[in-house]
């Protein structure tokens, strides 16, 4: 998931975050991405605009590259345990 997190965020900072769970980093990174492109788009805005794209990118890279997996915790409930309730048939 890492790897895919990370491909993810080369393209379009803030989706690799979204995908390893980091909900609000991503968003913000999104964010400043599209911000940082509207200002781009501008002549004189890519002085703005350029260095937020690429905070925003190397941003998106390095939370995705740092991401730790932690592993999925699992409650397995037992519904027929000795002494329970059953229906007679």
């Amino acid at each position: 998931m890492k790897a895919v997190a990370i491909i993810l965020n080369f393209f379009i900072p803030g989706v690799g975050s979204l995908v390893i769970g980091k909900t609000g980093a991503g968003i913000a990174q999104l964010i400043i991405y599209f911000v940082g492109l509207a200002f781009a788009i501008t002549v004189i805005g890519v002085i703005i605009g350029g260095p937020m794209m690429l905070g925003a990118w190397i941003w998106g890279l390095v939370t995705a590259a740092t991401h730790v997996d932690e592993p999925v915790q699992v409650h397995v409930i037992h519904t027929n345990q000795p002494g329970g309730s059953t229906p007679d048939a």
